[in-house]
């Protein structure tokens, strides 16, 4: 964030006047509210930047989604185990740490197995899907064809997950099989016990102690064991193995453990990693044994409603129940609308599962809101925040008890996985450059804005806590925690705006410091961009408010969404412009309100002017910037030439790097004469020759134009960009003479730089224009 420094004339392409740091607010005088005596001028972190910068900050820190971016002791148990002591010795675990011993004791009479029925395996087989092998280049002459459903005797295909586990089973007569538990790692399992021969199925209890199982096992039975939990405190050693598979090669039975994505394995048996198929084939597979009503698979799966759902990464159970929702859409019970909400419809089944589980601690809660927060953002900093917002909801649900925070709990890992997330390294961008950061993103992209609806709409208990978090957010130093504040805030207003303006955006907006006020600016235009009904007519409303920080807020706002809205936008502005001249200047507590207005029309101009070159609507782009001129009446002619300025300076770099982006627009625009692209162009040129004969703007009119020369050294399409440019700039002798005195003696960054190259172009091209012109003039006509 570069806020602005205090200059005569305005840092060169920022405009005539920057924004300087917020003076004392106003005592009481009809422009904004009475402030306590001895309040504090604003610091200097409280300087505001660049409406356009505020503008990249929130699309660079924004979610991607938004812009388109859950020992009982009672009697004689303890531990809920008992075993038997009989002549002195203690037959169980004894587990000893620290000063905490628990034995225990008496006979298990509990049963620790359960049968699952052949019917359900078959059943499960007809529609199961072999994942094919993990390759670097073409696939081997000799490699059998993958199963992709419909047939469970199927040849699976060598070296493919399934193939390397079954090696294994049959081997030792046990395999292990990891990964994340929405992989469909139960189902691969019970097909791999089917597969080596087994007719009969047990599951059997994942909090048997390892020494305990072989114990378990049946005769002639494959048996299951999901979830079991191994880690640094439980690992799996080699006796463990080895005793197990002497077992089971005794009862010619076979085991299968599911662990999860971290196992700790010492010897034995290497685990097999397990990833399902793309979902596009596990879809299919599912399809293919069901009613479709006469369609085929592949027409359904084309749908663009279903494509859209698979786009997003999601569970295995999830996948087959969608087949089951596009079965019935097949069948004409279910509608293309309801088929395509189905993303929606499994997000928030998983978040309320999240929510209403008893399994899942305050501290786990915690940190799956932080995350739906700070998606796609740097885990330490998820992490870190999670802690705040625990202690906040701690006070609400035990007032009496500190909370506790585990400083060596569970791993990052563990809790990344139980949120159903993903790790990755990706550059963040930073004010001193990208630096590499360890990042975290739910699987399924809908489920960060799904659960801040739920937590705020569906836990009204959790309020004052969110409220609480979100304004301590909202102060942080650090940007991307500012801007991901705003974003949680435009969830909110989109799912109950009453509550979201009253609790948190009013007030940010009201409060004296600039950076709570960009907070609650942010907030609406995301809540916008998210479908929240009225926030142009809020942003109407605050842009004549006395309050003079409503205005602030509103006009910063215009610059980061205006463009939705452009003309209302822009009208509202100059009714801004109109009322300050009326008051008789600036209010006493924003002292730069000229400048912020003129940043702002900037700013939604360039959006605009940007979004429509995008789509190569050169009638629309030339429409947006046809307006500004309109608007040069009266006391409105200088917000027009102060917002020309201004939308001269922002760059495509940065720190001011880069090609300056309205020269960009107007290189891109067709120049052909008649085109709505060459109308674009001499508007623009228009707006210049103001800017460069007016008394006020001419000197930042003139500082712009020496960086956009600056700019075009090392860039040729700018460079061709300017030799288009300037004769459409030199239109009286004045011109000339201007634009030659200042290619002649430009100088290059820093006092002893030389004179760029392509100034001497430029100058030369200037003469020539001048001489043609003059003998033009001196050529009598016919």
């Amino acid at each position: 964030m570069n806020a602005s420094q205090d200059h005569p004339t305005g840092p060169e392409g920022q405009g005539p006047h920057p924004e300087r740091p917020e003076a004392a607010p106003d005592a009481p005088d009809g422009t904004g509210d009475a402030t306590a005596d001895g309040e504090e001028l604003a610091s200097a972190e409280d300087e505001t930047e660049h409406a356009w910068d505020s503008r990249r900050d929130l699309y660079r820190h924004s979610p991607g989604i938004m812009l388109g971016r859950s020992a009982r002791i009672g009697g004689s148990l303890v531990g809920g185990d008992q075993h038997g002591v009989s002549g002195g010795h203690v037959t169980g675990d004894v587990i000893l740490g620290g000063s905490k011993v628990e034995y225990h004791l008496g006979a298990d009479t509990e049963e620790r197995s359960g049968e699952i029925p052949a019917s359900e395996v078959e059943a499960l087989a007809r529609n199961f899907v072999h994942p094919p092998a993990e390759r670097d280049g073409a696939v081997p002459d000799d490699a059998a064809p993958a199963d992709r459903g419909g047939d469970p005797d199927a040849a699976w295909e060598p070296g493919s997950p399934f193939a390397l586990a079954l090696a294994g089973l049959r081997e030792h007569r046990l395999a292990i099989l990891y990964g994340a538990a929405t992989t469909g790692r139960r189902a691969a399992a019970l097909m791999l016990l089917r597969a080596a021969g087994a007719r009969s199925y047990r599951a059997l209890d994942p909090a048997l102690p390892l020494g305990r199982l072989p114990g378990e096992l049946r005769e002639g039975c494959g048996h299951l064991v999901a979830d079991f939990a191994t880690g640094a405190e439980r690992p799996l050693r080699e006796h463990h193995i080895r005793a197990l598979s002497e077992r089971l090669h005794a009862t010619r039975s076979h085991l299968v453990l599911v662990v999860g994505p971290h196992p700790v394995v010492h010897g034995g048996v290497v685990p097999v990693p397990w990833q399902p198929p793309a979902p596009a084939a596990l879809l299919a597979g599912h399809l293919r044994n069901k009613d479709v009503g006469g369609r085929s698979v592949d027409e359904l799966l084309a749908l663009d409603e279903v494509r859209s759902v698979l786009a997003h990464h999601r569970p295995v159970a999830d996948t087959a129940r969608f087949a089951e929702r596009i079965a019935d859409y097949a069948r004409g019970t279910v509608s293309l609308a309801e088929l395509g909400a189905f993303g929606h419809y499994a997000a928030e089944r998983q978040v309320r599962e999240w929510f209403d589980s008893a399994d899942r601690t305050l501290h786990d809660k915690a940190f799956l809101i932080a995350l739906a927060t700070f998606d796609e953002a740097p885990y330490p900093l998820t992490a870190e925040l999670s802690d705040a917002l625990f202690g906040l909801l701690q006070r609400i649900e035990n007032p009496g008890e500190p909370a506790r925070i585990p400083v060596f709990g569970t791993s990052s890992a563990q809790r990344v996985e139980q949120a159903l997330a993903d790790r990755y390294q990706e550059p963040e961008e930073t004010e001193w450059g990208p630096v590499l950061q360890t990042k975290v993103q739910f699987r399924d992209r809908l489920t960060a804005i799904t659960l801040l609806r739920e937590v705020w709409t569906g836990h009204p208990s959790a309020r004052p806590a969110l409220v609480a978090w979100l304004r301590r957010l909202a102060d942080d130093p650090r940007p991307v925690v500012r801007t991901r504040a705003a974003a949680t805030a435009a969830v909110m207003a989109e799912a109950d705006l009453p509550s979201a303006m009253a609790l948190l955006i009013r007030s940010w907006a009201a409060d004296r410091r600039l950076r709570a006020r960009l907070a609650a600016a942010n907030a609406l235009a995301l809540a916008h961009h998210l479908g929240a009904p009225h926030v142009s007519r809020i942003l109407a409303e605050w842009c004549t408010a006395p309050d003079h920080r409503l205005r602030w807020t509103a006009v910063r706002g215009y610059a980061l969404v205006g463009d939705a809205f452009p003309q209302e936008a822009l009208a509202a502005l100059t009714e801004a412009v109109r009322g300050m001249e009326a008051r008789g200047g600036p209010a006493r507590g924003w002292s730069n309100e000229r400048e912020d207005l003129a940043q702002s029309a900037a700013a939604l101009l360039l959006a605009g002017g940007q979004e429509a070159a995008a789509r190569e609507d050169w009638a629309a782009a030339a429409g947006l910037w046809d307006t500004l001129p309109s608007l040069a009446r009266g006391a409105t002619r200088d917000f027009v030439l102060r917002a020309m300025v201004h939308a001269c300076g922002p760059t495509d770099g940065a720190a001011g790097m880069g090609r300056p982006l309205l020269l960009d627009l107007f290189a891109r625009a067709d120049p052909r004469p008649g085109t709505d692209g060459a109308v674009l162009r001499h508007a623009l040129a228009a707006l210049w020759r103001s800017v460069l004969n007016d008394a006020v703007c001419s000197a930042s009119g003139l500082n712009t134009m020496r960086q956009w020369v600056r700019a075009a050294e090392d860039d040729r399409g700018a460079e061709t960009a300017l030799c288009e440019l300037l004769p459409l700039l030199m239109v009286s002798s004045e011109d000339h003479r201007r634009l030659a005195y200042l290619l002649e003696n430009l100088r290059g960054e820093g006092d002893s730089a030389p004179p760029p190259s392509v100034a001497l172009r430029l100058r030369a091209l200037v003469s020539a224009q001048r001489e043609d012109a003059g003998t033009s003039a001196a050529t009598p006509s016919r």
